[in-house]
């Protein structure tokens, strides 16, 4: 284990500078489409990202799609337009949840319907389950897609980590997020989650990767409350520090790239982590309330230097 000094710390970020035109360890505004192709080639070194959800809440951007094919359809472009951004040493991380073909438009008043709660009648009014902005989603059904048919768990990440293996890219894994607090579940006649996954695919079979200690498949950790603008749909600092750290190698020459940057988490590992980061967000109110937080990181965790990197 190394442990740096502040005033490393920071010497070796001014060093960072800039990838291409974007200023490291920033959040930029805009669509990632576009910004994707601004990046120099062969320019970043880690991507870790969860893209927004089909159809769970209301956003700037994607998610909103009322057909899920045109939510897999851009997500799949981003992922091409980035393969060429990426060193061959590089390891892409994407957390992304799945949706069942059915309407959500949870309200205060679906309490009534709840077996949750202490005393079995609902969550309190002011739960995030019921408060935080969501999509007005109806089920999208066609009779010419049979996997389109109502109720039906639609396996959206699956289906895009195939098209992504059709284009180039290596699947090399799946990381179970099981988490310490999942999102309580009312009566359904299916398995309550408690788990997400994080899949990890890559540009090259010879990329990087900590080998010692091994990498497992299992991640535990409890999501986290943040100051601040408010984000519903935020992953634990955890979960993108251990994303970086399995990759192998940190420090300012690795560039952590997140494009659907949302509350800023990834960046605040990655600084953490004496990396350089940049993201894209194309909510105005995220990307002020993240270069705010990524100003005032305190340097407090010790910094890592792995030996054992396979490349």
């Amino acid at each position: 284990m190394m442990i740096m000094s502040t005033g490393n710390i920071m010497e070796n970020l001014k060093l960072a500078g800039k990838i291409g035109s974007y200023k490291c360890n920033s959040v930029i505004e805009g669509d990632c489409l576009e910004l994707i192709k601004d990046l120099p080639l062969e320019s970043i070194d880690v991507v870790i990202t969860s893209p927004p959800y089909w159809g769970q809440r209301i956003s700037f951007g994607t998610g909103m799609e009322e057909d899920p094919r045109e939510y897999l359809y851009f997500l799949r472009m981003v992922f091409i337009a980035l393969l060429p951004k990426l060193k061959s040493t590089s390891t892409i991380w994407i957390n992304i949840g799945d949706a069942y073909n059915t309407p959500v438009n949870w309200s205060s008043e679906d309490r009534k319907y709840s077996s949750l709660g202490s005393d079995k009648n609902g969550l309190s009014p002011t739960n995030s389950a019921y408060i935080k902005p969501r999509a007005k989603r109806k089920a999208f059904i066609d009779q010419s897609a049979p996997w389109l048919v109502y109720g039906n768990l639609l396996a959206l990440p699956y289906r895009l980590v195939i098209s992504l293996c059709d284009e180039g890219y290596l699947f090399r894994g799946e990381i179970i997020w099981k988490k310490k607090n999942p999102m309580p579940e009312g009566r359904c006649r299916r398995p309550h989650r408690q788990h997400e996954s994080i899949y990890l695919l890559t540009k090259s079979e010879q990329h990087s990767f900590q080998v010692i200690p091994s990498v497992k498949s299992v991640w535990e950790f409890a999501n986290e409350k943040i100051s601040g603008e408010a984000h519903y749909s935020r992953f634990p600092e955890e979960l993108p520090r251990s994303c970086i750290t399995a990759h192998g190698r940190t420090g300012p020459d690795i560039v952590v790239l997140d494009p659907f940057s949302g509350s800023g988490t990834t960046g605040i590992a990655a600084i953490k982590l004496n990396c350089s980061f940049i993201g894209f967000e194309i909510d105005p109110a995220q990307v002020k309330a993240s270069n705010e937080r990524i100003k005032n990181i305190k340097y407090t965790i010790p910094l890592f230097e792995s030996s054992s990197i396979l490349r």
